[in-house]
């Protein structure tokens, strides 16, 4: 074990032992407090957030408002973190009294359809929160998730989401296991807002090109599974609402790469919606906008 794994580990189990020792809602504002407090120290983190809000909004957004929006989004990440961490507390009831939703009914239909679905989202609000909750209302849930450096750290995430009754798949599995995931009329979580590289699909977001995961819209047309979006908003007293939209089904007979790219643009342009509407919400600190072509290139092609 490296010696900094050994300490971001152990830092990482006694913080969550204090979540889980506080009252709900003292566990939550101190997760913001941490979080806001984070914005002042972790200073390239913050540029990114500034970076990120002055490309996305332009003049609309005073150096003012960007300012107090990216300790906005820390403390957001904070209540988050909380949260997830609060994780074994959390059982199905507990659950379904923190959050209640509308369109919850599009699982069902998923479900009738018989070929799992994709819930295709992003890291806004408390996205592995909505997961535990769709899996409380009856419809299983397994969570696509990249390996922590930190081994440690990693198995305890893992552990963590676990105590949410969702099932883990790491992303170094590849896409078999998604497949026999789907096969088995479960639905996957994929969060897909993250800058893609040369792999990625292009469509615009916020006006500007973007490489976008081509995984969801590659699996749902391979399988036949629907795609499915929505999202978490936290609500003043720490409570949630989701709002989940229809299935979109991949069209039968359509060309394969124009089908991939109709359904990428369909959930990326579902996100930056979400996004405009609440953008505390948003994970604004990975650096989204990096992508620039090596040649002129148009929403759908490839990066070379």
């Amino acid at each position: 074990m490296k010696i900094s794994h050994g300490i971001e580990y152990f830092a990482a189990r006694l913080l969550a032992l204090i979540f889980q020792l506080l009252p709900h809602q003292a566990a939550i504002k101190l997760g913001e407090r941490l979080g806001r407090g984070a914005d002042n120290l972790w200073a390239a983190r913050h540029k990114v957030i500034i970076d990120n809000l002055e490309i996305a909004f332009g003049d609309s957004m005073t150096a003012a408002g960007r300012e107090e929006l990216s300790r906005e989004v820390f403390g957001n990440i904070g209540k988050t973190m909380a949260e997830l961490c609060r994780s074994p507390r959390l059982d199905k009831d507990r659950i379904l009294g923190l959050v209640d939703s509308e369109g919850e009914e599009t699982f069902q239909e998923a479900l009738d359809h018989g070929k799992g679905a994709l819930l295709t989202g992003s890291h806004f609000g408390n996205w592995e929160l909505m997961g535990a909750y769709i899996n409380a209302l009856g419809f299983p849930v397994d969570f696509l998730v990249k390996s922590q450096h930190n081994s440690y750290v990693d198995r305890y995430l893992t552990y963590l989401r676990k105590c949410l009754n969702v099932r883990v798949i790491h992303s170094e599995r590849g896409m078999m296991a998604i497949i026999r995931a789907l096969k088995e009329n479960r639905q996957v979580a994929i969060v897909s807002d993250q800058h893609a590289g040369s792999q990625g699909i292009i469509v615009k977001f916020f006006g500007r090109l973007v490489s976008v995961p081509r995984a969801p819209a590659t699996l749902s047309v391979r399988t036949g599974a629907p795609i499915i979006t929505g999202q978490i908003l936290r609500n003043p007293d720490n409570t949630h609402h989701c709002i989940f939209q229809k299935p979109v089904y991949p069209r039968p007979g359509a060309d394969r790469e124009e089908e991939i790219f109709r359904l990428t643009k369909l959930f990326t342009g579902r996100i930056e919606e979400a996004i405009r509407k609440r953008p505390d919400h948003w994970l604004w600190t990975h650096r989204r906008f990096k992508y620039k072509p090596l040649r002129e290139q148009n929403e759908g092609s490839y990066v070379e």
